[in-house]
């Protein structure tokens, strides 16, 4: 998978998760985590960050909007 691919099924697996009842959320999240390993995999071997330097000092002060 390319990594919008990733990223569009990562995004609907945390929809799916938030919307179930408590019990079944765990493993609903182990799918959530699943993609984000994937992506972040991809992101390492493409030489690419999480968010663009841009963004950088937001994100990490937790800013961003």
């Amino acid at each position: 998978m390319d990594l919008n691919h990733l990223l569009y099924h990562h995004q609907l697996s945390i929809m799916r998760a938030a919307s179930l009842p408590a019990v079944a959320r765990a493993d609903a999240f182990r799918l959530v985590k699943h993609y984000q390993t994937r992506i972040d995999r991809l992101r390492d071997k493409m030489g690419v960050s999480s968010y663009p330097d841009w963004c950088g000092a937001a994100v990490q002060a937790g800013t961003a909007s």
